[in-house]
């Protein structure tokens, strides 16, 4: 008789068992749809779907900008936009010691601008002065000041004071600011704004301002239209 109700009370242990692990299985997974649910309604309303790409991003004057150091205008009627470190952009920056202007003087320069590894489609800013020593700071630093810049060569026969503005295309064809082109009411090179570098760049400096300007190749001429640059600066 004990080993029959011993038996009926196993029976009933093991059913009641079960049945508290399927109620509890049963709750873990309603538990778990919940979460998954919750998860899929946030996503639906953060998210949007069934969108079209933007074949056009990174491409004209829709670009937004994300970087310090950029370009953007026309140069021979096609709209740019170039950023450091995007697309093959890297704003970089120089400077150079030419031939003497004089006993006592050299043609030295600051250079900047966004180039590219192959060199096409990089445009080049050259800040260019006679000063008496390529090495002292102040001198150095004598190049850059707010305000409109006349047009300068770094040519050797005809090292000129100025800025020397280059664009070289995408056939490699060089395009250069012309000495006393410029500085006329449709054609101007200046320089907004003066700060410090806001990173670890390789300038000491950030130059803000704008050109529009027509550059040469022999006999022929583009133009860059409405350019607006913020570029790093300064070699010291």
């Amino acid at each position: 008789m004990a080993t029959q109700f011993y038996a009926i009370f196993e029976a009933f242990r093991i059913h009641f068992d079960m049945n508290k692990s399927i109620k509890f299985l049963l709750l873990i997974s309603v538990l778990a749809f919940g979460t998954v649910t919750c998860q899929k309604d946030n996503l639906v309303t953060n998210v949007p779907h069934n969108q079209e790409p933007d074949l056009d991003w990174g491409k004209g004057d829709s670009v937004p900008l994300v970087t310090d150091f950029y370009f953007q205008g026309k140069i021979d009627s096609t709209f740019y936009t170039m950023q450091d470190s995007i697309d093959g952009f890297y704003n970089l920056v120089f400077d150079s010691t030419y031939l003497d202007c004089s006993d006592t003087t050299s043609f030295y320069g600051q250079l900047t601008g966004m180039y590219t590894l192959g060199m096409n489609n990089s445009l080049e800013i050259k800040f260019l002065k006679c000063i008496e020593d390529p090495t002292d700071s102040d001198d150095q630093e004598s190049l850059l000041f707010a305000g409109t810049y006349p047009y300068g060569s770094s040519a050797t026969l005809n090292q000129t004071d100025g800025v020397e503005i280059t664009w070289i295309d995408d056939n490699g064809k060089v395009w250069k600011s012309l000495p006393g082109s410029g500085s006329s009411g449709d054609d101007s090179f200046v320089v907004q704004l003066i700060s410090a570098n806001p990173g670890k760049g390789l300038g000491d400096n950030l130059i803000l301002g704008t050109m529009d300007l027509r550059l040469y190749n022999e006999t022929e001429s583009i133009r860059i239209e409405g350019g607006v640059f913020s570029f790093q600066y300064g070699v010291y």
